[in-house]
Order: C-alpha cells, then structure tokens, then sequence
C-alpha cells in the first residue's frame, strides 16, 4: 500500500516506515507538519495517510484529516495520536477518518487495519470512548467548561463565579489539559460534540442571542467553520483565502453580532438548539447582501 506518513516526530515516522515497509507496504512521503502532510497527499496521491492528531507547530492534525478526507477521498486517513484527552477518538470519529490509533498500540493493530484498506474492505470507525468524556472534570471545571462555550470573558467568569482570575485561568488550564485540548475555541467544540455538559447551574449562562440573519453567505461559512474548533489558517485554506481577509470577514461578523471575541460569535452560533450555521435563516428584505 502506497503511503505518506505525517508526525512531528520524523524518529517516529522513520521507525514506522521500516516496520511497514517490511510488512509489503511502500512509504512515499514523510512529513512533519500537517501543512506538509496536506502536501505530500496531493502531490503523491496515496493509498492511505497516517496523520497526528496534533502538531507542536505548523498546524492541527485533525483541520489536516478533514481537508485531506474532502479533497482527496481515495486516500484513507488514518489517525495516529499519543496520550491527548479523553475526545481525541471523538473528534476523529466525527469527521469520518478510517481509523484512530494510540502510538502506544502493537503495529499489528495499524498493519492489519491498513491490509484491510489494502483488500478494498471497510474498515471499522474509529469508537467514541465509552466513559463520558467530560467525566474527568470537577463541577466546577464543568461550570467553566460551560461558561466558555457560552463565550464569557476570563473577568465576567471570574466575577460571577466569585474567584480571582489567577484562580479562573487555573480552572481553564485544566480543562483544556484534561479534554486533550489547545484552546478554548477548541474546546468549546469538542464539548459540543460530545453533548452538553450536564443542566446549567442557577447562576450559569443561558443560550439566547439575535437573530443572525445579517450576516453574508461568506461571514457564515467562516463562522460555521470557526465553530467545528478550525483555527484562522485552516479557515482560510478551507475557503481559499488569506488569513488576511478571513480576519477581515471575523471582524465584520463580530460587529453585526455585537460581540468582543470570536469565541463569543462561536457560542451565539451554538445556541441555537438542533440548527447549525448552515441552516441559519437567510438575510432578511432589509439586510445589506
């Protein structure tokens, strides 16, 4: 099976290439962003991709598998992560990739998976975990956890929940560690995959917000990508444009929305129950598109 592999750590991708160029598969490409994982996929069309779920630099693996899935469809991605939270499998289970594996996992687990692509036979998806995945978190993390998807500053959750916000950061530092998590936009969106974090508590944050009709069929493909947790590059190479005008695009939304930051745009975009951004009302008679 003709592959490209993609881990910032090339040690890693060098000894996995070895062992499964043993095994009758053939290695076209290492790559050591999820930039040049996305690459080395168009250029060498492979079987299959074997991509980190994350990189220290140069990008996020998960943005990198759901362009490869949609540009490149005959290449099946393959997830390999280490250690990252409890939503990693989730998050790559929603986005259909082939399989999710552990780097500390037997070979044989990705060889025989890859043999099964290989034989033109499905492979089974990747399984959400059993156990709750925002089970690890105290009530109070959860409070947190919930007041950031709402979009609340670090000050407003801090003075509503009668803590400093050294203590407040504290509180955020742990639950990005525990849900394998790089910020809290990121955040925000895996825990709405997995489901709502259990009722709000008497002082926590409802989800009403206007009406978004006022935004422009661009301003809502930005935001509803912005809501699957995509950062600004990814955004960008989604709708192929400069991170330069997606900004300018996010500055103009978070004007009509009447919002400060783009994780609070991203929370009005959420508090809709059961429609996305995609099925969000189109512009009114009066509206300037």
């Amino acid at each position: 099976m003709r592959l490209v592999l993609c881990d910032d750590n090339r040690i890693f991708c060098e000894a996995l290439a070895v062992a499964l160029e043993a095994r009758g598969h053939q290695a076209l490409a290492i790559a050591t962003t999820a930039d040049e994982g996305v690459a080395a996929v168009a250029r060498h069309q492979p079987d299959a991709c074997l991509l980190d779920f994350r990189f220290h630099e140069g990008g996020e693996g998960l943005g990198a598998a759901r362009m490869i899935r949609d540009q490149y469809p005959d290449t099946a991605v393959l997830v390999v992560s280490g250690p990252g939270g409890q939503l990693a499998p989730l998050a790559a289970a929603q986005i259909g990739v082939a399989g999710f594996f552990g780097k500390d996992q037997e070979l044989d687990n990705i060889a025989t998976a890859l043999d099964t692509i290989a034989a033109g036979r499905v492979t089974p998806a990747p399984e959400p975990p059993d156990e709750d995945p925002l089970s690890a978190l105290t009530p109070r993390e959860t409070e947190v956890l919930r007041r950031i998807a709402a979009g609340q500053s670090t000050k407003m959750m801090a003075r509503e929940m009668s803590v400093t916000t050294e203590t407040l950061r504290t509180y955020v530092k742990n639950v990005l560690g525990k849900l394998g998590a790089h910020s809290r936009l990121e955040a925000a969106a895996l825990a709405s995959r997995a489901g709502p974090p259990g009722p709000p508590g008497p002082d926590e944050p409802e989800g009403d917000h206007p009406l978004l009709a006022a935004l422009t069929p661009r301003e809502r493909e930005v935001l509803a990508h912005l809501t699957e947790g995509a950062g600004l590059r990814d955004v960008a190479k989604r709708l192929h444009m400069s991170v330069k005008t997606v900004n300018t695009h996010l500055h103009n939304l978070r004007g009509k929305l009447g919002v400060h930051s783009t994780l609070e745009a991203v929370a009005l975009a959420r508090s809709r129950p059961g429609q996305g951004p995609n099925q969000w009302p189109g512009p009114r008679s009066d509206s300037p598109i």
